[in-house]
């Protein structure tokens, strides 16, 4: 359900062309994408068991976040770079650009941090340590 949410929220901003003049628009959309996008990795990792290199405490979980979303926003804003060179209308200053890196760093960080938490309660393992279970 959340990426149906970020697809519409993106493709209404590119069709209707109302990242910038609606307020806060591109920024929700900035900090909303990489929040969904981290949380639905974050929730493959644990299901292929891969939580404990990654996921195995909420620091390590937010360090992770955190990267997912500088990666995926750095490539973006690469990608808007390429396709307003090709002519296509796109705000892609400095100052914008690095504002979406940060949203994007803050939104995958906020991700992983809500992931593992309901991931941890979800598979019943322990918060500090994901190699014991859960103590309640």
């Amino acid at each position: 359900m959340l990426i149906l949410i970020c697809i519409a929220l993106n493709g209404a901003g590119f069709i209707f062309k109302i990242f910038e003049p609606i307020p806060l628009y591109d920024e929700i959309a900035h900090f909303l994408t990489p929040f969904v996008l981290v949380a639905v990795v974050a929730e493959i990792i644990y299901r292929g068991g891969g939580d404990d290199e990654f996921f195995d405490t909420p620091r390590h979980a937010i360090v992770t976040g955190a990267v997912i979303g500088l990666l995926g926003a750095g490539g973006w804003e690469g990608i808007e770079v390429v396709l307003s060179a090709m002519g296509v209308a796109i705000a892609n200053t400095l100052p914008d650009s690095i504002f979406d890196v940060v949203l994007g760093v803050l939104g995958g960080a906020a991700g992983a941090y809500v992931a593992d938490h309901f991931l941890d309660r979800l598979f019943g393992r322990s918060r500090t340590d994901s190699n014991r279970p859960r103590v309640r």
